[in-house]
């Protein structure tokens, strides 16, 4: 083995099996189908060389966070294989992991790990071949020692501890020589992340032959060590199960060729006849003549070198199942199921399957949780052929306290409602039917039902009162009228559930056209009830308008409305001076005020049907100028055209006022003499024409 490379390897082995205390199951949680370490016993310890005089602590029981875990997550796939390598091998519900990565935070504290997994089992005919598949994560490291290096071991002991020098026994150093079908990974793209090459080795099959310990038990160890100088890590996922170390013949009734399968986790399979000749170097075997009389062998070589030679013959296996019942008694609900099942060829081992789930046994007595008639299934099967027969028969089980009358006692109105027995096998109701369920209509009242069975054991009276559901409101709230390309909302309400005839199961839709639409609504026991909305759609009705004059004054102030008189339709105008008038044609004054340039004209039109529409215009106000002001201070006439942009000179053109409060008469804050001036007045009207207005005004005093 080289000394020059070193590769941190932690390995995760999960093997299940069956529990110390019960070792005659040995199947108990042995693909990790509890998604736990039952019936295993987990062990932590470190082991440190860097340090004078070195560390090594006693091994601790126990199952420890990231040194022993179960994954679950059948979809991950792990990140320091760039996601190359799935978590969970395909088939499987869960893996194990045995160590874990170090993290940054933990480089200034090297962990030296040990951890491992031990299984004590009694070994027999069924689990001599125990196969487990395993994938490593290793870091590499080129400058340590074999006995610096993380390594993956799998070691069989006996009753006592002491180590069974079997080939089964497997020890990998991270630099083993046997190692082989590693890739590599480098990670030195991901920020923050150990720059450091990973060498993986994707999932891999072992089988370890335990048939020279079958009655033994013994104790498998799976451990997995951190390098010893601490800087390096290593995991790894593993499963296990366990099967027989037979090879399995397929060659039952209707089968016209046969097929010989050795067991799966070999590296290698050399099939022969019964001249030693070899025919095949695959794991499965097809005979395309079958001859009985014919025998075969196959060689199988471990990957740990272990060498096993199996053999058979050919036999058509003709598994029968077959079983008789009966019930124990009237009260107890127990019935006796007794395997009358027979082969041609070899034993066989039973499946039931019952209400509660599956049996494996030859005959029973099963107590069911309900009474009444069951479906009971037994397959037979015959190993070690992969020939099995499967019976399914129905059964009858009786207990008077499991016989009662289900179904909704309360039925909704105008309908009715079911009641069904339940627990027997013929019914006597109180309406003379026999079936095993009656259906009821208004008027309720009260119903007895007694149960039988098939033999004739008796239920007690069993009494039921139906009633009608009261009745309950489903009303509907909503405007049915569309005008012009609106939508509108159609609402129901009282119900616990909707549907719509388009499919809808709100309570309200929102429609555009017009039509018929319904809704069924349901409380909360189921009754329905339906409501229909008629939608109408009308056209919106006419708003243009006309006005005259085209502008107003002082003078003028009185505007003409008039719309296109249509029968049926309201009109109203918002005259813009917080007044209203109604009518296709309106005559209305205005008292008009200096600082107002424009007033908005709205007409509101109104159908019949409801439906409204608008529009406006503006009309525009000219603003009145005198030709005289007296800013004496009177109140009346002291502001020469507030609110406008104005500019005053006098007669020798010098300028006296410029701004939009308005001329005061003075200029820089003494009075004016009493002349005449010259003005230049601009403003914008309604439609943002900016107009301007000169001449001139005369100030008195």
């Amino acid at each position: 083995m080289k000394a020059t490379r070193c590769i941190s390897l932690i390995c995760v082995i999960c093997f299940a099996g069956w529990s110390t205390l019960s070792a005659q199951n040995s199947g108990v949680n042995i693909g990790f189908e509890f998604g736990n370490f039952i019936n295993w016993t987990g062990y932590t310890w470190r082991h440190k060389t860097d340090v004078v005089p070195e560390i090594n602590t006693f091994p601790a029981a126990g199952i420890v966070s990231r040194r022993q875990t179960i994954i679950s997550d059948t979809s991950a796939y792990d990140f320091y294989t760039g996601y190359a390598l799935k978590e969970v091998p395909s088939g499987a519900l869960f893996s194990a992991k045995l160590g874990d990565e170090i993290f940054a935070s933990e480089m200034t504290q090297p962990r030296n790990w040990n951890q491992s997994l031990r299984y004590t089992l009694k070994v027999d005919s069924s689990n001599a071949l125990l196969i487990f598949k395993f994938a490593l994560v290793l870091e590499y490291a080129a400058d340590h020692n074999e006995l610096n290096e993380p390594r993956f071991k799998l070691t069989i002991y006996d009753s006592l501890g002491n180590d069974l020098h079997d080939c089964s026994n497997y020890d990998i150093f991270a630099s083993n020589k046997n190692i082989k079908g590693f890739q590599t990974y480098l990670p030195d793209s991901i920020p923050g992340l150990r720059k450091i090459p990973i060498i993986w080795r994707d999932w891999t099959s072992v089988g370890a032959n335990l048939q020279q310990y079958i009655g033994q038990v013994i104790t498998l160890e799976f451990m997995t060590a951190d390098c010893t100088l601490g800087h390096h890590f290593g995991y790894a996922y593993f499963v296990a199960e366990c099967h027989p170390m037979n090879l399995i013949t397929k060659y039952c009734a209707s089968d016209t060729i046969a097929i010989l399968k050795a067991p799966l986790g070999f590296e290698r399979y050399i099939w022969k006849n019964a001249g030693g000749v070899i025919i095949d170097t695959i794991q499965n075997h097809v005979v395309t003549v079958p001859d009985e009389k014919q025998s075969y062998s196959c060689e199988l070589t471990s990957a740990t070198g272990c060498l096993v030679t199996l053999k058979t013959s050919i036999q058509r296996y003709l598994p029968k199942a077959a079983f008789s019942s009966y019930m124990l008694d009237c009260f107890t609900n127990t019935v006796q199921l007794t395997n009358q099942s027979t082969t041609n060829h070899g034993r066989l081992k039973y499946d039931w399957y019952l209400g509660s789930g599956k049996f494996s046994q030859d005959s029973l007595q099963y107590t069911f949780g309900a009474s009444g008639l069951h479906k009971v299934t037994l397959i037979a099967k015959n190993p070690p052929s992969e020939c099995a027969d499967t019976l399914t028969k129905i059964i009858e089980s009786f207990s008077p306290p499991l016989v009662g009358i289900g179904g909704d006692s309360t039925y909704c109105p105008g309908l009715g409602t079911f009641i069904k027995g339940y627990g027997a096998a013929i019914y006597d109701w109180s309406n003379k039917s026999h079936a095993d369920s009656i259906e009821i209509f208004k008027p309720g009242g009260t119903y007895w039902l007694v149960g039988h069975s098939t033999t004739g054991c008796l239920s007690d009276t069993n009494y039921i009162r139906v009633s009608e559901e009261p009745d309950w409101a489903f009303t509907q709230n909503s405007d049915t009228i569309i005008c012009g390309n609106a939508k509108v909302k159609l609402l129901a309400s009282g119900a616990a559930t909707y549907l719509w005839d388009q499919g809808e199961t709100n309570d309200s839709i929102i429609v555009s056209t017009a039509g018929f639409y319904s809704v069924t609504g349901a409380n909360r026991r189921g009754c329905k009830k339906a409501l229909s909305f008629k939608v109408s759609a009308y056209e919106l009705p006419e708003t243009s308008f006309a006005f005259s004059p085209d502008a107003l004054d002082k003078k003028h102030n009185i505007l003409t409305l008039k719309s296109p008189a249509v029968d049926l339709v309201r009109y109203d105008w918002k005259t813009g001076d917080d007044r209203i008038e109604s009518g296709s044609v309106v005559n209305h004054p205005y008292n008009i005020i200096d600082s107002v340039l424009y007033y908005k004209i709205v007409l509101i039109s109104t159908s019949q049907h409801g439906c409204i529409d608008s529009s406006f215009k503006y009309i525009d106000v000219i603003p009145y100028i005198p030709n005289v002001f007296t800013p004496n201070g009177d109140g009346i006439n002291d502001i020469f055209m507030h609110g406008f942009t104005l500019q005053i000179v006098d007669r020798n053109g010098m300028q006296v006022y410029s701004g939009t409060e308005g001329w005061d008469g003075r200029y820089k804050g003494r009075p004016s003499d009493p002349d005449t001036y010259f003005y230049n007045l601009i403003y914008n009207d309604s439609k943002e024409r900016v107009h301007t207005r000169r001449g001139y005004i005369v100030l008195m005093r």
